[in-house]
């Protein structure tokens, strides 16, 4: 499966309803990864609609593949901001029809708040590794790269398709109200490797500790 790429991952969606049915029979306590890419899932199932080396392919803009209350957790690391606006309901929507009563999503994604902040005071250690990051691109796609010389510049990655694809910048505010308005019952603001479930906090990556937001979201 590994000669698979991008949209060619589709073609897993033959064998994935036999590897969800043995994930279900081999663990009690579950536990999914959606955007997980190619990272190792353990006692996770991890899904992506871009990496063949996840163990299944989803795509989070359509109907999940699971029934009622299947999950305990579910972890998404820097994904929501990737989906269509226009799917954001859809998505909250399936991750809680698939949780557990008291179950725990785990959501992380760049924070709008830390990026507006950091930005307005004129924080140029906060951006300089992202303006380094784009500069050492320059030779090979410079002009999709070369605005990105300063905060601003860095700022904009995070905030336009061109770069990340992204669709959208959350801060906590907006996002808990959505999770909310889809039924779950509390939203905790967290920290990087901070959980009220040590599995999930553990998901974490530490690389994107400066400029992420955490949230505990509760069924």
């Amino acid at each position: 499966m590994k000669i698979l790429r991008g949209e060619a991952v589709r073609l897993k969606t033959i064998v994935r309803p036999f590897i969800i049915r043995n994930y279900l029979r081999k663990y009690d306590f579950r536990m999914l990864n959606l955007g997980a890419g190619p990272h190792a899932g353990g006692a996770w199932l991890t899904a992506d609609a871009f990496k063949a080396e996840a163990d299944i392919y989803m795509n989070v803009g359509r109907k999940f593949p699971f029934r009622d209350n299947t999950f305990d957790v579910i972890y998404s690391e820097h994904l929501i901001e990737h989906i269509f606006i226009d799917k954001i309901p859809h998505f909250l929507q399936e991750v809680h029809r698939i949780l557990k009563p008291g179950g725990l999503f785990r959501v992380t994604t760049p924070d709008l708040e830390i990026h507006a902040k950091n930005y307005v005071e004129k924080n140029s250690a906060f951006f300089q590794p992202i303006v380094e990051k784009y500069q050492a691109r320059l030779d090979t796609q410079k002009n999709k790269y070369w605005l990105v010389r300063n905060n601003a510049g860095a700022f904009m990655t995070r905030a336009v398709q061109r770069f990340y694809r992204h669709r959208w910048m959350y801060d906590y505010e907006t996002l808990s109200s959505c999770l909310y308005e889809k039924g779950f019952t509390k939203c905790i603001k967290q920290s990087c490797r901070q959980s009220i479930l040590e599995a999930a906090g553990k998901k974490d990556r530490t690389d994107r500790a400066f400029e992420t937001l955490y949230i505990d979201a509760v069924k």
